[in-house]
């Protein structure tokens, strides 16, 4: 599960929903920590964390400050690794969602949807920066190759004046020796 590419509903209830342990908790279905590993499917839910569809296999993710966590090892504690890597994150600061006023749950919200706006702009800058590093070098190459093909093509033309000079030479100075041998 990962944030919608659609409307703004859809991303409005993808939020929501990750605020729900037991949503984050199905994200990790298919995570390959179980049984007596500290990062847990459980534990990780419980940290904030939610496993995004589109990721490698042991990528976490924050659903409040939407850090992402890699490389998991089976005795990698959530709560631990949450906190050394967004030691800030309002989830980790804050109270309990259930115990949370009517006013400190709205401003969670907030907190949450300026941290998921902040992410979803790195992820299209990056997006358009790799697009145009790929435009880029596809027409560098291109360049490259028709520099290539007219300093070949250059260097047949010089090649073949020269040949038509050095003929021309020869023919010279062979006219010229005839002609002195004949004087």
């Amino acid at each position: 599960m990962s944030p919608p590419g659609g409307s703004l509903d859809e991303t409005a209830t993808f939020m929501r929903d990750l605020s729900s342990y037991q949503v984050r908790l199905r994200t990790f279905a298919n995570w390959p920590f179980t049984g007596k590993s500290r990062c847990t499917s459980e534990r990780m839910a419980a940290s904030g964390l939610f496993h995004p569809s589109n990721a490698m296999e042991d990528v976490a993710q924050c659903f409040v400050c939407f850090k992402e966590l890699e490389g998991w090892e089976p005795d990698d504690d959530p709560h631990s690794e949450h906190r050394k890597h967004s030691p800030k994150c309002p989830f980790l600061t804050s109270k309990p969602f259930e115990e949370m006023t009517a006013r400190e749950g709205l401003e969670m919200d907030l907190v949450r949807f300026m941290n998921f706006l902040h992410w979803h702009k790195q992820q299209v800058a990056n997006t358009v920066q790799e697009a145009a590093r790929d435009k880029l070098l596809a027409l560098r190459d291109q360049l490259a190759s028709q520099f290539s093909k007219r300093t070949r093509t250059k260097r047949v033309n010089r090649t073949d004046q020269s040949e038509a000079m050095s003929e021309c030479s020869t023919y010279t100075t062979r006219s010229l020796r005839s002609t002195r041998s004949k004087r």
